[in-house]
């Protein structure tokens, strides 16, 4: 998938929960719009997965950049956060 950047990705604890937050931005460069774009977030500690969910972004336009926002309801920010050493996202399917 070409074209496609992730900025201001920020790993944090969600507002009202204890629950992990995944928030950031996809910018869709490739000339072409999609209706929706599953993109897929990965969490680790060290080399070791520790969280892997997808979520979906609609209506990404050709040249435009749109917002993303993912709870991962099942880690507890306060027993895991400490222990996530780094993240990637990757663009699981486009349509």
């Amino acid at each position: 998938m070409a074209n496609i950047n992730f900025y201001n990705v920020t790993v944090s604890k969600a507002d009202t929960t204890n629950q992990i937050v995944v928030r950031g931005e996809v910018e869709n460069r490739s000339g072409r719009n999609y209706n929706a774009m599953a993109i897929r977030i990965i969490l680790f500690k060290k080399s070791i997965v520790i969280a892997s969910t997808v979520t979906v972004v609609n209506g990404l336009l050709a040249g435009k950049t749109k917002n993303f926002e993912k709870t991962l309801e099942d880690l507890d920010y306060t027993v895991i956060f400490k222990d996530i050493t780094r993240w990637e996202i990757i663009v699981e399917s486009t349509y």
